[in-house]
């Protein structure tokens, strides 16, 4: 009998304390169970604006006539990369959290979901489809929807911090043309230095008399292809200076391509390119690799 008593005693004391256990668990957020939330729901096709905000700079990407355009700190819309914009898109929609990090509003600083983390609207036309706040500390975001308490934490979301800068979005295209049919290709330049090349019968010269260096044309020609630039200049261009140089490409069968060089107060050279008007571009690079002189074409003495 009396063991019957105490193992009944036992019984009753682990269920006790396995009530207790699970209180805690349920009641410690710290502890929560993993949870597995679909927290974006938007139409990427009908997405009109996207706004990505951190303490340091707001992105401000707007889809008004079927064309992603980003806001520049002036006001000035230029056109945004959409295969950028699209991206970010899908990065939102693959976003699951995987468990419950918080129920409180004391923990937001804790996990960089209150003013020091990045915001992010989604609107899709008049409708505001996503208004939440990202916080980072490792490998893990931390997410809360806007008018909630609560905080998710997402293992496998890699997060917005690479996204919320607006020369992210630009088009840095500075040059981008088919060389196979160039004609010619003048340097315009202060005083007599100026100079132009052209093909003739197949065979390059100089200011249409002096026979040039065929390899060193074919190189150059060669960089005229493609050319990127991540160095953006004024926003605008309304600082930018009077013309100091340019070069005018011919071609047979596509539009004049024109590469021009602009004094800038800050005694850098500015450059740009018809390709991409929208964009000027703070790079010393670009200089040194079109604006070339008449000797660096030249035949070599023997």
């Amino acid at each position: 009998m009396i063991n019957k008593i105490s193992n009944l005693k036992l019984i009753l004391g682990l269920v006790v304390l396995a009530l207790v256990y699970l209180a805690v668990v349920f009641f410690d957020s710290s502890k929560s169970a993993p949870l597995e939330k679909q927290l974006v729901s938007i139409d990427t096709s009908k997405v009109t604006q996207l706004i990505i905000e951190s303490l340091d700079e707001r992105v401000n990407l707007t889809k008004p006539a079927g064309q992603w355009q980003v806001e520049l700190p002036s006001g000035e819309k230029v056109t945004a990369v959409a295969s950028k914009v699209n991206s970010v898109l899908g990065l939102l929609m693959d976003i699951k959290t995987d468990r419950l990090a918080a129920k409180e509003e004391e923990k937001w600083s804790t996990y960089q979901v209150d003013s020091t983390g990045t915001k992010l609207k989604v609107q899709e036309g008049d409708k505001l489809t996503l208004d939440m706040v990202v916080g980072q500390s490792g490998s893990t975001n931390y997410i809360r929807l806007a008018g909630e308490v609560e905080v998710y934490a997402s293992d496998g979301f890699r997060g917005l911090s690479m996204h919320d800068n607006i020369n992210h979005y630009r088009d840095n295209t500075f040059l981008r043309m088919e060389t196979d049919s160039i004609e010619s290709i003048s340097f315009n330049y202060p005083g007599d230095s100026s100079f132009r090349i052209s093909n003739m019968a197949g065979a390059w010269t100089i200011d249409d008399s002096t026979p040039a260096d065929s390899t060193k044309i074919v190189a150059y020609i060669r960089s005229l292809s493609l050319k990127f630039s991540d160095n953006f200049a004024s926003e605008d261009g309304s600082s930018v200076g009077a013309q100091i140089a340019d070069i005018v490409i011919e071609s047979e069968n596509q539009p004049r391509v024109s590469i021009t060089a602009y004094s800038h107060p800050s005694d850098s050279v500015i450059y740009q390119s018809s390709n991409n008007q929208e964009a000027y571009f703070n790079d010393a690079t670009l200089g040194e690799a079109f604006f070339i002189g008449r000797s660096d074409l030249m035949i070599s003495p023997e």
